[in-house]
């Protein structure tokens, strides 16, 4: 039994009329009548009782009937859904980011790829860049949006999306605290908050440098594992710190935001994954470019 001959009896079962369900199923009626008989014989039951005028399902014929077409729904639903996790229209993306891309990237690229893409789950992570690079590389998280540069890693790639200027955040009542702005080598006797560079190396470092290209090694007093984390020291009178200006835009009380005179420090934020064979919800994530602006 397979299951063109439960289509062929359901299609009959329906129309009650041999020549109306060959139509139906496209085949010429004869064929039908003998797939119908071989259906019987197969089952060792009378399915149908028929004559020249009239076709009628037998209590055997009814109950058939009724799994048959439970049978077809399965399967048409087994192809569905398989076809769906194929297309990428179903199934999980796994997205990681660092805290600051939850105020722009996050929602802007997931608003648009659950509009898209309602029946997928989407699940977040909350990663510092360090930990973005070994999910993504271990394959725990399909993408992450974090600092751009990271280290290298064979078979990560990335997209920069965005940049943002660096400031100092200060203590209210600071001597930075009422400047316009603050000059690299003002910060020559200052108590630094740094990110730890067990956290985020790439960022630890690129703040050291820009001290030393300065002409000063930094004070690092306390070190981080977050720009949150930093600002609340730095509400509390234990240093300032260098942070991104989006950092200003939910700082909390106490700190105030100054910008470095002639600094080129910015940061990048961008998007990181896996090369190579790429599964299709990601693969319809990355080729919309969701996360970019407009």
């Amino acid at each position: 039994m397979e299951l063109r001959h439960l289509r062929y009896f359901v299609a009959v079962a329906e129309e009650l009329h041999f020549r109306k369900a060959a139509e139906r199923l496209h085949i010429v009626q004869p064929a039908l009548s003998k797939q119908i008989s071989s259906l019987e014989a197969e089952l060792g039951v009378r399915l149908l009782d028929r004559d020249r005028r009239h076709v009628v399902l037998t209590e055997a014929g009814q109950t058939f009937l009724e799994e048959a077409i439970g049978v077809l729904a399965a399967a048409d639903g087994a192809k569905s859904r398989v076809m769906s996790i194929a297309e990428g229209r179903v199934g999980y993306l796994n997205i990681g980011f660092i805290q600051p891309a939850l105020a722009t990237h996050v929602p802007r690229s997931l608003r648009r790829f659950r509009a898209l893409y309602p029946e997928v789950r989407i699940r977040l992570a909350e990663v510092t860049s360090r930990q973005a690079l070994d999910r993504v590389a271990s394959g725990e998280i399909h993408a992450a949006f974090t600092r751009l540069p990271l280290e290298n890693r064979p078979g990560i790639l990335s997209e920069a999306i965005s940049r943002e200027d660096v400031v100092m955040a200060v203590p209210e009542g600071h001597r930075f605290a009422e400047r316009e702005s603050v000059e690299l080598p003002d910060l020559a006797d200052e108590d630094l908050i740094l990110i730890d560079r067990r956290v985020e190396s790439p960022l630890h470092d690129y703040y050291v440098n820009l001290c030393n290209e300065a002409g000063f090694s930094p004070r690092v007093t306390q070190e981080v594992n977050s720009t949150w984390v930093a600002l609340g020291l730095v509400a509390s009178g234990l240093g300032i710190g260098f942070v991104p200006i989006s950092a200003a835009l939910n700082g909390p009380k106490g700190v105030v935001f100054v910008p470095i005179e002639g600094s080129p420090a910015q940061l990048s934020i961008g998007l990181i994954w896996a090369d190579g064979a790429v599964p299709k919800v990601l693969g319809n994530f990355l080729s919309m470019k969701l996360w970019q602006s407009g």
